[in-house]
């Protein structure tokens, strides 16, 4: 009785399976930008984003590319898990990262801490926690609740707003928001707690009689919810896991929850939580555990399988649009309540191996019943029912001849009329059955000449027509009886025919392997038209089918789309928008969409907007075999596509969304290599950038998680974009090296109707370098205006030094030179009238006139050597002073010593203040060398506190300088040391000698 009750059970389970479908076909792993398969916790943010926290930390998604978040500030922290991520009542993101909780910020990626007041037992499992009011929990499983305190910011065990009984232990909470009670699930138990009386219910405590308290069998509770149709949900141990579901509005406790503990494998099962949708399905997910329970019906159903593979679920989250996310330890798996019902059945089965090449709809008499029958190559027909089950026919397997061929059917046919099967075969093999009994009447007619028929139709009038391998086409006249003689050769092609049409205009479309595709009349077999390589894309063409009455499809390599009306034909390839150019099979929907199954996935094409969509794992069809070859399309509007030893079958129309996409969000700006998050970015407000900040890869979506991979991006860049440029499916745009200004960018997406999105812009400024600004220019023009002023003065001044110089030396001509050469002329004049009359008085006139001419050619020589330019260092200055102290002293044998410190050199000093210099210099040696009497003599240049120091000294008589007559030389001294800004100093004591000092200020 209990195997009886079991097997009841499971066949129970597989039809429920069988009626609902599993919709977790979009999976996403690390292949698609997951930092890790070990997936935690999904959450979606106000703006949409969804954010994944994983093993290897967070991260943020668009629904085309993934961005991972780390901590920087205030310090840096290495990744680490991030196991829950909740919002609380201000906004604020908290995660729980590694050990810790806290408070994240994107916007700047900083990490407020909160610790815990004191240290815990943790290790027995732990959850982050919000209740309506914006209280902030931590529950540690078998220990405590903690509470946040937002003044002290840590969490605490005191003033909890939960109180639980003494000696109670927490696993789970849930707050009834109708009632406002807290049910905590405990290791005792379960506990009530009323906010409002500040009282708390248990066993044996329990005067509101609340359900599941006083239970006698419940003992350790791990989740417990209140679903939105007020059944209390209950998972508890005793010692197994268990379940109970009562319902407060019949007061009952429901009795279908077998499913949820049935386990043929025996495997491990633990039940994690549970979760309701905004739809009202349930869930019960955990360790090897995935139930679903779909509104309306009474059972769970356990849609874990071997295309679904994870050993555990910790956390489901519903998105806005009403797509669910599954967290799991293989990754994130995904569907939405638009997500389309794929149906798969696989045939692996031992020798003798098979190929799926045709498949068919077989019409029983009872109009409501049908089947489907698939040409399988190498074990015969296929039968199956109208939910694609295999139906067993041992008459069927019977009566096949023992030969091989009559096991390699390749195409089929329900004939209008009859309802019988025609079968096309190996080697000309053609089979009729009726369908009802699978009885069969196997043919080899001489027409065929053992080749294999490739390709089956009928015509309006109810003839069969036929292509062989040989490349023959034959007609059979219906209504005549199933002999050699009522077959017709219509028409013979040099190699093979892969396949035929015949449509309503008594046209026949015949393919062929190297002739292109030949239209032929129907009733008189001419050549109507004949396409070759000159109008398709090869003349090897294997697929036919047709649009409507005047769009053909052909395909091979490449997909043909031609127009017989109009004679145009469209080549399409991969570089058109196809998934793929190997086309295994390809097969119109009745809302003239051209569906094309290829190794890597489907696309549909629509020929009047001339554009392809793509299906792939995400839309379910992860799950095809790279070949088929069969294809149709069924009474009820269902597509089905055969594999190599399997089918998948789906509703076209369920992929027809033309719903009009949301404007898409600036999700995110690389400059150069590196992101900038967006986050805090206002597309509202304009951005700034450098001049060398010119390089940006925008990244754009509309934040759709459903049918994002369907929809087309354009963008366009004022000033650089005059149309609309095309991004694709990449959601990006790329531009580098822009010049400075002012730019605005457009994005916006277009469905896969050509349905376009409301346009999204982001406003940003390049900044040109500085020599490019207003300002620099201005600045470039007043220093030009003040560099030629500059030259302008410096040309006044040198003209005017020129001129300085020039009256200069025109004064010491004048005063030197003139006065001097008027002296010479008056004892000239002087010596003339003495000559006669008193020869000594003439002599010593003459002698006046030599001492005088001697002076002025020293004079002149002074000055000339003086303005020349060579003569500007204080190298010449200091060599013409030894000079001129050397002839000096030697004349008068003076032993004196010229001492100059090597930093003296260095010394730059303007013309006049050298001249000055050596003729004071010059003074006080003529001064030395007629009065002092002194037979040495000390010359010594230095540099003191930014002085040139000169000093002049001998060991001679030395004078008084009180009673000293205060002539021309030491006048004039005085008077060009203060020319210069220079000190004087002249000391001498009679006996002592005399000692000239002079301070120029350098």
């Amino acid at each position: 009785m209990r195997s009886i009750i079991t097997f009841s059970l499971f066949f129970l389970l597989v039809f429920l399976s069988k009626a609902n479908p599993n919709r977790f076909f979009n999976r996403i792993t690390v292949d698609d930008g997951l930092a890790s398969n070990n997936v935690y916790t999904v959450w979606q943010d106000k703006r949409g984003y969804m954010w994944v926290g994983s093993s290897n930390g967070l991260q943020r998604f668009d629904g085309k590319y993934f961005l991972s978040f780390t901590i920087e500030n205030p310090v840096k922290l290495p990744a680490q898990p991030v196991r829950q991520i909740l919002e609380d009542t201000q906004g604020q993101m908290w995660i729980r990262y590694g050990d810790h909780y806290g408070i994240y910020n994107p916007s700047n990626m900083s990490f407020q801490e909160v610790p815990f007041e004191k240290s815990e037992v943790r290790y027995h499992g732990e959850k982050l926690w919000m209740d309506s009011k914006g209280n902030i929990f931590v529950l540690l499983r078998r220990n405590k609740l903690l509470v946040y305190d937002p003044i002290k910011k840590n969490f605490t065990d005191h003033n909890v707003p939960v109180s639980l009984p003494d000696g109670y232990q927490p696993n789970t909470i849930f707050e009834d928001k109708k009632t406002g009670f807290y049910w905590v699930g405990c290791q005792q138990g379960m506990a009530v707690y009323d906010p409002r009386e500040k009282k708390s219910y248990s066993k044996g405590n329990n005067p509101l009689h609340l359900p599941n308290l006083d239970h006698e069998d419940v003992k350790i509770v791990f989740d417990y919810h209140i679903d939105s149709k007020r059944v209390h949900w209950m998972v508890y141990w005793n010692p197994n896991q268990k379940f109970l579901a009562f319902d407060e509005n019949s007061g009952k406790y429901l009795k279908n929850l077998g499913a949820l503990t049935f386990n043929p494998e025996g495997e491990y099962r633990e039940v994690i939580g549970f979760f309701e949708t905004r739809s009202y399905d349930r869930f019960y997910y955990g360790v090897n555990y995935l139930f679903q329970n779909i509104e309306g019906n009474p059972y769970f159903d356990f849609i874990r399988n071997e295309f679904m593979p994870f050993s555990q679920i910790y956390h489901m989250f519903e998105d806005k649009e009403g797509g669910i996310w599954l967290a799991s330890d293989e990754g994130i798996y995904h569907y939405s309540n638009y997500s389309p019902d794929i149906l798969y059945r696989f045939f692996r089965e031992k020798e003798p191996k098979h190929l799926f090449l045709s498949i068919a709809e077989i019409k029983m008499r009872d109009s409501s019943n049908r089947e489907y029958w698939i040409a399988s190559w190498g074990k015969g027909l296929f039968f199956l029912d109208q939910d694609l089950y295999e139906i067993k026919s041992p008459s069927y397997s019977a009566a096949l001849p023992e030969s091989k061929e009559y096991r390699q059917p390749w195409c089929i046919l329900q004939e209008r009329n009859s309802g019988l099967v025609w079968v096309g075969a190996q080697m000309g093999v053609l089979q009729v059955i009726d369908p009802e009994t699978k009885k069969m009447g196997n043919y080899k007619f001489p027409i065929f000449r053992n080749s294999t028929i490739r390709s089956i139709s009928q015509d309006e009038e109810g003839n069969i027509w036929f292509t062989t391998q040989r490349g023959d086409l034959i007609r059979y006249n219906a209504g005549k009886p199933l002999e050699n003689e009522s077959f017709e050769l219509v028409r013979e092609f040099n190699g093979f025919s892969f396949a035929h049409l015949v449509d309503k205009n008594d046209r026949v479309w015949v393919c062929t392997s190297d002739n292109g595709v030949y239209i032929l009349d129907r009733k008189s077999g001419e050549t109507i038209r004949h396409l070759d390589d000159k109008i398709l894309s090869s003349n090897k063409q294997e697929k036919i089918t047709q649009l409507n009455d005047s769009i053909f499809f052909f395909g091979y390599d490449l997909l043909n789309a031609y127009n017989a009306n109009t004679g145009e034909n469209r080549i399409l390839s991969y570089s058109e928008g196809m998934i793929s150019n190997d086309i295994l099979h390809m097969q119109a929907d009745q809302d003239g969409f051209l569906w094309i199954y290829t190794p890597i996935g489907i696309c549909r094409y629509n020929y009047f907007q001339n554009s392809f969509t793509h299906y792939g794992k995400k839309d379910g069809f992860g799950l095809i075999e790279r070949d088929g070859h069969g294809g149709l399309l069924t009474s009820d509007n269902r597509m089905i596509f055969t594999g190599y030893s399997s089918l998948f079958s789906f509703n076209p129309s369920q992929f027809n969304s033309s719903i009009k996409p949301d404007r898409p969000t600036l999700t995110n700006i690389k400059l150069f290599d590196h992101f900038l998050f967006v986050d805090s970015l206002n597309t509202d407000k304009k951005r700034t950038f450098s001049y060398d900040q010119n390089a940006f890869t925008f990244f754009f979506s509309t934040l759709n998680y459903t049918n994002q991979d369907k929809l087309k991006y354009f963008h366009r860049l004022s000033d650089i974009d005059t149309e609309w440029q095309l991004s694709g499916f990449t959601n990006m745009a790329v531009y580098s090296l822009l010049p400075p200004g002012k730019y605005s960018l457009e994005f916006r997406s277009e469905n896969e109707e050509g349905v376009s999105s409301p346009i999204g812009s982001f406003y940003f400024r390049i900044l040109p370098p500085f020599y490019e600004t207003w300002w620099f220019r201005i600045l470039i023009g007043l220093s030009l205006v003040f560099i030629l002023g500059v030259m302008y003065r410096l040309h006044i001044n040198r003209i005017l030094a020129v001129v300085k110089v020039r009256n200069r030396v025109a004064r010491d001509l004048h005063d030197d030179m003139g006065s001097t050469l008027s002296t010479i002329n008056i004892l000239s004049t002087m010596a003339k009238t003495k000559l006669n009359s008193d020869p000594v008085k003439t002599s010593q006139y003459i002698s006046k006139i030599s001492d005088n001419s001697q002076r002025m050619m020293e004079a002149m020589d002074d000055i000339v050597w003086n303005i020349k330019p060579q003569n500007d260092s204080m190298e010449k200055v200091i060599a013409r002073m030894r000079e001129f102290s050397t002839n000096a002293m030697d004349a008068r044998d003076i032993d004196f010593r010229f001492e100059v410190e090597e930093n003296v050199y260095g010394v730059k000093l303007p013309m006049d203040t050298r001249r000055d210099l050596f003729l004071i210099f010059k003074e006080a040696i003529n001064n030395l060398v007629k009065y002092s009497k002194s037979s040495r003599a000390f010359i010594h240049f230095s540099i003191k506190k930014k002085h040139l120091h000169m000093r002049v000294r001998d060991y001679g008589a030395g004078f008084d300088l009180a009673k000293a007559d205060n002539g021309n030389g030491l006048s004039n001294m005085q008077k060009r040391s203060e020319n210069m800004g220079a000190t004087l100093k002249i000391t001498s004591e009679k006996g002592e000698g005399t000692e000239v000092i002079l301070d120029i200020r350098i």
